[in-house]
């Protein structure tokens, strides 16, 4: 159970995306938040003080790995996951430093497999926050 109420923070430039998870999410422990905007994405990330971000990797004004690692230069605490539907991305980790992303997740996803693997980091991200 998680100890605190957490902000999620969701970047995609797909509505239909966007859509999808705030429906499979709305009922989750936490408040979920969604943007096509890499600028109001960062904004919510540090006005809200988010737990957890999750960005897209291709997106038509900047990677999700060059705003993951923008996260964590201005927020070192928030989680960041990768939600990807690309098969390979070898050429990302090449250009970039990879440990701007703390989970990579695919698309399509598992809904329930999602839900868990978001609750795990958020439990995670709570545990280290309390050493």
């Amino acid at each position: 159970m998680l100890e605190k109420r957490h902000v999620v923070v969701c970047i995609d430039d797909e509505p239909a995306i966007l859509s999808s998870l705030q429906r499979l999410l709305r009922n989750e422990p936490y408040e979920f938040l969604t943007t096509q905007n890499p600028d109001e994405a960062m904004n919510l990330i540090l006005d809200k003080k988010a737990s957890l971000v999750i960005a897209d990797q291709r997106m038509p004004v900047m990677t999700g790995l060059d705003l993951l690692e923008m996260v964590k230069l201005c927020s070192p605490s928030t989680v960041r996951v990768m939600l990807t539907g690309q098969s390979d991305l070898t050429e990302v980790v090449k250009v970039k430093k990879i440990d701007a992303i703390q989970r990579l997740l695919r698309k399509p996803w598992d809904d329930e497999g999602l839900k868990k693997t978001l609750k795990e980091l958020l439990l995670e991200q709570e545990r280290s926050a309390s050493l």
